[in-house]
């Protein structure tokens, strides 16, 4: 009885490594096939773009400590020198490799093996190209349209009305 046990988990543990190395396998695929995506899908006005926006927000946070430290707003010189060291910082840490890298993570982790493929697929497409494209300028119409829409609320005089009870700073004749 007891070698049928030793037998038994000797069975098991031997299908456990099997299904993991296929499913190491199909990670390993899914993964090749979420760093291709990535690597059609980010291109260098879009890595550029991440960049930037990473080194913009590290700036403003940076920036702004360094203020309060100085007690005053940055010179020119300072801002500047800020900026190259930071923006120097972001491309030595965030390559055009590594941001794809990065991304390949987040695809294979929202998607499957057979979604990725079909992703890849329309993304090479004339059409999938022509919505890469067009998406940022998509984006940026849609963002100044929402702006527009609340700048002509008819509820704006009553977020006014609810800034000025909850913050009565606001009330004054300075407030912008």
């Amino acid at each position: 009885m007891v070698s049928g046990r030793v037998l038994l988990a000797a069975l098991l543990a031997a299908a456990l490594l099997c299904d993991a190395g296929v499913t190491s396998a199909q990670d390993s695929a899914r993964q090749a096939l979420a760093l291709e995506l990535a690597q059609v899908m980010i291109d260098e006005p879009t890595q550029r773009g991440f960049a930037d926006q990473v080194g913009v927000s590290m700036l403003r946070v940076i920036g702004t400590t360094l203020q309060e430290r100085l007690n005053r707003r940055l010179q020119d010189s300072e801002g500047r020198a800020l900026a190259e060291i930071i923006r120097s910082f972001v491309g030595r840490t965030l390559p055009p490799a590594r941001i794809q890298e990065i991304a390949s993570r987040a695809y294979a982790s929202h998607f499957d093996e057979r979604e990725l493929r079909a992703l890849l697929e329309f993304q090479r497409s004339e059409l999938g190209r022509k919505a890469a494209r067009l998406t940022p300028v998509i984006g940026l119409e849609t963002a100044q349209a929402v702006e527009g829409e609340i700048q002509q609320s008819p509820a704006m005089p009553l977020l006014i009305e609810e800034l000025q009870r909850a913050f009565p700073v606001l009330r004054s004749p300075e407030s912008p």
